[in-house]
C-alpha cells in the first residue's frame, strides 16, 4: 500500500519542480474593440504565441500591468483559459478586459501622434500543467506604430 502512495508523491514532487518556460509572444494578427464602458475596455486580440515547453500548458485567468512609453495605463485581465500545444506556435483568439487609469485614454490619443510607441506588459501569468499551476513572470516590450492607435486602428470604437 505504501509503494503506490510513495510513487504518487514522487511523481507530484517531480512535476511541481518542472521548469515552465514563459510562452513566446510572436505578434498580433488582429484587434477588435468589443465595447467601452467608462474606464473599462473589452477587446479581442488574435495573437501568435509559441510554447517552448515539451508539454502542453494552459494559461489561466491572470492580470498584467500595461505601460506605454513607461507611463502606466492600467491592468489587462485574461478572461478565459487558453491552451498552448507543446513545442508549437498557436493562433489564439484572446478575450481581454482592461481597466484603465484616469487619463489613459487621453494618453493613448497623445501617443497616436508618434511614429512608434513602446508598449510594455509586466506581471505574472498563471500557467498550468494538468492540475498543477505556477506563476510565470512576464516582462515583454514591443514597439508598435502610433498610427495603430488612431481612428481606424486600435481606437476605432465604432467598428
Amino acid at each position: 500500500m505504501l509503494k503506490p502512495i510513495f510513487l504518487v508523491i514522487v511523481l507530484l514532487a517531480s512535476l511541481a519542480s518542472c521548469k515552465v518556460s514563459a510562452p513566446d509572444f510572436r505578434g498580433t494578427e488582429g484587434f477588435k474593440m468589443d465595447k467601452v464602458e467608462g474606464r473599462e475596455v473589452y477587446a479581442t486580440v488574435t495573437a501568435k504565441v509559441h510554447n517552448p515547453n515539451w508539454f502542453a500548458i494552459k494559461l489561466k485567468k491572470s492580470s498584467v500591468d500595461v505601460y506605454m512609453e513607461e507611463q502606466y495605463l492600467g491592468k489587462i485581465y485574461l478572461e478565459k483559459k487558453l491552451k498552448l500545444k507543446a513545442k508549437k506556435e498557436s493562433d489564439l483568439t484572446v478575450p481581454l478586459h482592461a481597466h484603465l487609469e484616469d487619463g489613459a485614454m487621453i494618453s493613448l490619443v497623445r501617443f497616436s501622434l508618434k511614429d512608434n510607441v513602446n508598449v510594455r506588459v509586466d506581471g505574472k501569468i498563471k500557467a498550468g500543467v494538468w492540475f498543477l499551476s505556477k506563476k510565470i513572470k512576464v516582462n515583454e516590450t514591443h514597439e508598435i506604430s502610433g498610427k495603430s492607435l488612431r481612428p481606424g486602428g486600435l481606437l476605432n470604437f465604432g467598428k
